[in-house]
């Protein structure tokens, strides 16, 4: 089996020179744990390799990495990945009634539709985040047209993301997905994705 190099020190070496070519990966720690960290140097390693590079944010925008990238001298190689900041709330806005109709599948489907083909790394930032906002009880827009949280649906997430997973595994990618570690409702994305992926840091 091919591997591809993760690029952190010390880590290849444990586990068999990289993560296996098109694997789906779940890096999971609690908040501050240097998860961003670890996907960004996962990325800068691919286009170190000259691979095509896909980095999507969920949350933080990309003055944040440039700032991180700058820090550990990846400024050149950071300019290089095609890095991707998307707002799951637009997302949910612009499907509509059609998301309550069609929940977290159709969701799933919009995202993949920002994927071009022939990517080779791709991180996502975070499984956390996308997971929260992927299920049909867990936002709620209220009068102020405000985003509020309430119990997420832990069948719309595992739906959701198992969807997502699979059409990733297809395309041949090798993918990580990043989580947030914790007890809780508001972390479940966790727990569902030790069931999809092919390993978990």
């Amino acid at each position: 089996m091919a591997r591809v190099r993760t690029g952190i020190p010390g880590l290849d070496g444990l586990i068999g020179g990289g993560f296996e070519k098109g694997s789906i990966v779940e890096v999971a720690g609690s908040e501050g744990a240097l998860k961003s960290t670890f996907g960004l140097q996962f990325a800068i390693e691919g286009v170190k390799r000259n691979e095509k590079v896909v980095y999507v944010s969920l949350e933080e925008q990309k003055e944040s990495f440039e700032s991180t990238a700058r820090v550990f001298g990846w400024e050149k190689n950071f300019s290089r990945i095609d890095f991707r900041h998307i707002d799951v709330k637009q997302v949910i806005a612009s499907l509509g009634v059609s998301y309550n109709a069609d929940g977290p599948e159709h969701l799933a489907k919009k995202l993949l539709q920002t994927f071009d083909g022939g990517i080779d790394r791709l991180v996502l930032d975070s499984a956390t985040t996308l997971a929260l906002y992927s299920s049909r009880t867990s936002v709620k827009l209220t009068g102020s047209k405000k985003w509020g949280f309430v119990k997420p649906s832990c069948g719309d997430i595992r739906v959701m993301l198992y969807y997502l997973s699979s059409e990733l595994r297809e395309s041949g990618s090798t993918v990580v997905f990043l989580a947030e570690s914790g007890k809780g409702e508001l972390y479940v994305a966790e727990e569902v994705l030790k069931y999809v992926c092919d390993a978990k840091i």
